[in-house]
């Protein structure tokens, strides 16, 4: 690589689990660090041989969130988080795919949930209508692709574009 050549990105990965009931109402935990609700999910653990993959941290951050066991189903978005501070969060040094899956859980767990102290505040099934609303604006627009694709409003994957608001404000796009 030239002093010229720009560097290759360096990317990570995280996952989220979309979980709806039988009555139409979304999972979603209230996170300690940002006091915002979002899907439960977190960033892919690094290992040998390029770490989990992005179903695999689907599972896992939501068995970590919720105390049950989650089955990841079919990808329902994918989001491009751009280096910066979105929203809430702390600054993100590194670039970062998120991938939202379509996930269940056994009936049988809907009253087994526990969420991990510190991390988390609580959880709760939501009216998707309502959800939004108690979220930031990029998990926002995250739940309501995830709600579009699961219904078959929109081709799945959904694919969405999250720049932090300076770079947005300067001509980059958000969609």
């Amino acid at each position: 690589m030239s002093a010229a050549s720009p560097a290759r990105a360096m990317a990570g990965s995280a996952a989220a689990a979309f979980i709806r009931r039988d009555d139409g109402r979304v999972l979603l935990v209230h996170h300690a660090g940002t006091r915002r609700w979002v899907m439960p999910g977190g960033k892919a653990d690094d290992g040998p041989y390029g770490g989990e993959t992005p179903r695999a941290c689907c599972e896992r951050e939501g068995r970590e969130e919720t105390g049950v066991r989650v089955a990841a189903g079919r990808l329902l978005v994918v989001q491009w988080l751009a280096a910066g501070r979105h929203g809430a969060y702390a600054y993100n040094p590194c670039p970062c795919h998120l991938f939202v899956f379509a996930a269940t859980i056994a009936s049988d767990d809907h009253l087994n949930i526990r969420t991990p102290q510190g991390e988390l505040l609580g959880w709760d099934w939501w009216d998707p209508a309502e959800a939004p609303g108690a979220m930031d604006a990029a998990n926002g627009r995250l739940l309501r692709a995830a709600i579009r694709a699961a219904a078959g409003h929109e081709p799945a994957p959904a694919y969405l574009e999250e720049l932090p608001a300076a770079r947005a404000a300067a001509g980059g796009v958000r969609r």
